[in-house]
């Protein structure tokens, strides 16, 4: 063998190759080697590379180091057979791929499933490599090389990830109990037999002694004879708190359950691991779930990281729906406490409704709609009022307090207090507005409140305004032409110290419809505000024939269908024709 060129120390491998008695092969004695020959074993036996060199039309197979650990128990008998016999079962495979370099061309796979029993059991297997021509001097294709890495642990690995990655997906506190929770996250498992060709959850009981199986997925066989198999595993897994490994399924139970869904083909699972299920806030397990293993898949440290994983999503499901279940019996718990409770708001409410909110009865031509955000109170922070005042005029007001409920109910009562009486001492919105921001400077929570304040001369078809920060009022003729009124716009209640009101004349034509609201009427979170006040625009022009109670019930109807978050006031004047 001194004309192969090998590196020193001699590996295993390359010790075999030199004592190999070659003689006895189609290649013959070394002394009758091509250099072509000799020179391509010493380039594979000196590469730390998996490498495989294929001589000849009898397919001699000569490999090195790296490449032996791919042939399993294989090796080292393969070394100077034929590949056809070495890897007969994926040669149909193989045979299409040696054929085309026998042609010239080379080949290439990446990540080629093969179903391979170098270990003595259907394994699946992935390759990524390629088939190149070796050729002699005058273009003859002697030989092929292949250079190969065996990707079977990184394609596993991809292929249980996503399976992990689905069960941390689940929605978590959505079932309805720890049944249907185990269910949902075995129903992931189900699609991924390849890896989990079954599994069954048992949970404790009632009794917490006894451990019964409450969901399943992938046995053949019914039911009963899994509840009579696993009890003593289940048990054991659960007093040690470890991983048992059970084998022997196949022969105990033919038929029980098979990896049907494997690429490697369908067998009977014969071996499988109980893993104990714990819970947060638990200091003993609180059942066990039963995994299968495939029979195609080589059982190692991987294989139990990815079953251990698995189990501690089933853990967590459980521990979400528990915690559902003990939420529910203590909100069960409150639930007398809370009726009571919203009895005394309501009652509460209806008092301040009738003291705060304004005129029950109305002038003619008026209509107005409130509606609280918060379900136990019927008054907030919005309000609207109507006020006589001589010469046949009224004092119209909308206003919007900041935040909800009772304390913003309780600011609202006294702003709307202090406008009335304004409004009959001044009949200019401007300085009603200015005296209300010194009033409001006084009043805990009354800052940055907004109002719109009118009066209204019904016989001289005018109106007279003046705006603190809030949204404008709309304007919409008999004819349905409409206008926003921003002209007297300024800044809410109680910001800026001396602050000159703006005012502004509008004139009513004959039929007009006037509506003054607060922005719960038009504000939602999925879309811009000038929306919903073209959405409040259109909704008044297309009522504007109707009389001012029935359009106040369309509006309501139009833009208050999809209950609002905030408190809503709307207030509706209708000119005389």
């Amino acid at each position: 063998m001194a004309d192969l060129v090998l590196a020193t120390p001699l590996a295993e491998v390359q010790r075999m190759v030199l004592e190999h008695d070659w003689a006895a092969t189609p290649l013959g004695p070394v002394e009758g080697w091509s250099p072509t020959l000799l020179s391509t074993v010493s380039a594979c036996m000196n590469s730390r590379f998996p490498m495989l060199l294929i001589w000849g039309t009898e397919l001699v197979m000569l490999y090195n180091d790296a490449y032996a650990p791919l042939l399993g128990a294989r090796h080292p008998k393969a070394l100077g057979r034929s590949l056809s016999d070495v890897w007969s079962d994926i040669w149909p495979t193989l045979r299409g791929m040696v054929d085309e370099v026998h042609a010239g061309a080379a080949t290439f796979s990446e990540d080629l499933l093969l179903v391979t029993s170098r270990d003595g059991f259907d394994e699946e297997t992935f390759f990524t490599f390629s088939f190149s021509p070796v050729v002699e001097p005058g273009g003859q294709v002697a030989g092929i090389l292949d250079t190969v890495v065996e990707t079977t642990g990184r394609v596993l690995a991809a292929r249980r990830m996503t399976v992990l990655q689905r069960l941390g997906s689940l929605p978590r506190s959505v079932h309805g109990g720890t049944a249907a929770a185990c269910a949902a996250v075995l129903g992931v498992l189900a699609e991924a037999r390849a890896d989990c060709p079954f599994g069954l959850v048992y949970l404790l009981g009632p009794d917490a002694h006894t451990a019964g199986l409450v969901a399943s997925f992938g046995i053949d066989g019914d039911g009963e004879r899994a509840e009579q198999l696993f009890p003593a595993q289940v048990r054991e897994a659960m007093a040690s708190r470890s991983v048992v490994a059970t084998s022997g399924l196949a022969t105990a139970l033919p038929g029980f359950s098979s990896a049907r869904a494997s690429p490697a083909g369908e067998a009977d699972v014969d071996a499988a691991f109980v893993l104990p299920l714990s819970v947060a806030g638990q200091t003993a397990p609180v059942g066990a779930i039963v995994l299968g293993a495939s029979p195609h898949l080589r059982i190692d440290a991987d294989y139990r990281s990815f079953l251990t994983l698995a189990a501690g999503h089933v853990s967590a499901a459980v521990t979400d729906a528990q915690a559902v279940q003990a939420e529910r019996r203590r909100a069960e718990e409150r639930a007398e406490f809370d009726n009571a409770r919203a009895q005394f708001f309501t009652e509460v409410a209806v008092t301040l409704q009738r003291a705060v909110l304004g005129p029950t009865v109305l002038p003619e031509g008026f209509a107005v709609h409130y509606e609280p955000a918060s379900g136990t109170l019927e008054v907030g922070g919005d309000w609207y009022d109507v006020v006589d005042l001589p010469g046949n005029r009224y004092g119209v007001v909308v206003g919007d307090v900041v935040g909800r409920g009772l304390p913003a109910a309780a600011v609202m009562g006294q702003l709307r207090s202090a406008i009335r009486a304004l409004l009959l001492e001044s009949h200019s919105p401007a300085h009603v507005l200015a005296a209300l921001d010194r009033f409001a400077e006084l009043v805990p929570g009354a800052s940055c409140s907004t109002v719109f304040c009118a009066v209204v001369d019904p016989a001289e078809g005018t109106m007279r305004y003046s705006s603190a920060g809030h949204v404008p009022a709309i304007v919409v003729d008999a004819d349905g032409a409409a206008r926003f009124l921003t002209a007297a716009g300024s800044l809410p209640l109680a910001v800026v110290d001396d602050l000159v009101r703006p005012e502004r004349d509008v004139v009513l034509t004959p039929g007009s419809t006037v509506l003054l609201y607060t922005d719960g009427l038009v504000e939602r979170r999925d879309e811009d505000l000038d929306q919903g006040m073209d959405r409040a625009v259109a909704a008044v022009a297309d009522g504007r024939h109707l009389a001012p109670a029935a359009l106040a019930e369309l509006l309501t109807d139009q833009l208050l269908s999809d209950a609002p978050d905030d408190d809503v006031a709307f207030l509706l004047y209708r000119t005389p024709a």
